[in-house]
């Protein structure tokens, strides 16, 4: 499994630091490239933008700031290079920037899988977040390997919209 994270802020840089960790290797991207200096240092390889990240990866984990920056990194700067990749939206967006998202994502080729948490960077790289994952339930299957890794329990709530609402509502 080839993982390419992008966003690497307090919550993206220790879900990055707990996949080291884990043994996964690991493509990271962040607008600010110093901010990707620790996870280089343990050994992530930097790529020098989104899509380079996506080349190589099956899986690209999205911790942004935000809908807008996370839609503007998947769909103008990767684009058509989601084809047959699976996404794993990790930052908390509104329900319908997600549901919007997955439609745009679904629509060049990838699949999508929205997986917003509960906690910060000490669940994080204790492998302890609680994870509400919204999407198909066989992609949710396909990630299980991987969500655990980062989450105790994580829980499929249902269709794209589910996992975000709850996450909001909590």
């Amino acid at each position: 499994m080839t993982i390419a994270l992008l966003g690497t802020g307090l919550l993206g840089s220790a879900i990055g630091q707990r996949l080291l960790q884990c043994g996964h290797a690991l493509t990271i991207w962040n607008r600010s490239a110093e901010r990707c200096v620790p996870l280089q240092q343990a050994g992530a390889r930097l790529a020098g933008s989104p899509s380079e990240a996506a080349s190589g990866s099956d899986w690209l984990i999205t911790v942004l700031s935000d809908g807008p920056t996370t839609a503007a990194v998947l769909l103008e700067q990767i684009g058509d290079g989601l084809a047959g990749r699976c996404v794993l939206q990790m930052g908390t967006i509104g329900v319908e920037e997600s549901t919007a998202l997955a439609a745009a994502v679904t629509q060049r080729g990838g699949h999508y899988l929205e997986a917003p948490v509960l906690g910060s960077r000490p669940e994080a790289l204790a492998g302890t977040l609680q994870l509400m994952a919204g999407g198909p339930e066989a992609l949710f299957g396909e990630a299980l390997p991987l969500l655990q890794h980062l989450a105790t329990a994580p829980r499929h709530l249902g269709p794209v919209g589910s996992g975000m609402a709850t996450k909001l509502a909590l």
